[in-house]
This record gives structure tokens, sequence and C-alpha cells, in this order.
């Protein structure tokens, strides 16, 4: 406690105040972005797997619409 004291009577008050909000953004800032980076990391994974899911679906929806319209043709090819 007394080194915080001296430094106050040495730099004054407002520089020793700075210097701990500023170490304080700093602890925060990169505490935050490792947190953030592996969150990041965990939602990007199942997003992927999620759209390649998604691919398959569409895969399989464009192969059904493909069948759907060939089958519609044939039936108006044998009305007209």
């Amino acid at each position: 406690m007394e080194e915080v004291l001296n430094l106050v009577k040495e730099f004054g008050l407002s520089l020793v105040i700075a210097i701990g909000a500023l170490y304080a953004l700093y602890q925060f800032f990169f505490f935050s972005i490792r947190e953030v980076k592996t969150t990041f990391e965990k939602r990007h994974e199942t997003n992927a797997k999620n759209m390649e899911e998604v691919k398959v679906s569409l895969a399989e929806i464009k192969s059904d619409l493909k069948i759907l319209v060939e089958f519609i043709k044939e039936i108006n090819k044998k009305r007209t």
C-alpha cells in the first residue's frame, strides 16, 4: 500500500489512476478476446456442420424438383 502512496506522491493521483485504468482495460480487452475467440471457434465449427447439412438437403430438394418438373412436362404433353 505504501508503494501506491509513494507513486501518488511522486507522479500525482491523476496519472496513477490513468495508468491503473489503462491496465484494467488492457486486462479486460485481452481476456475478452481470448474468451470470444474460443466461443466463435465453437460456433464456427457448429455452423460449418449445419451448412453441410443444408447443402445436402438443398441438393435433395433440387433433385426432387427436377423430377417433379419432368412429371409435369409429361402430363402437359399428354394433354396436348
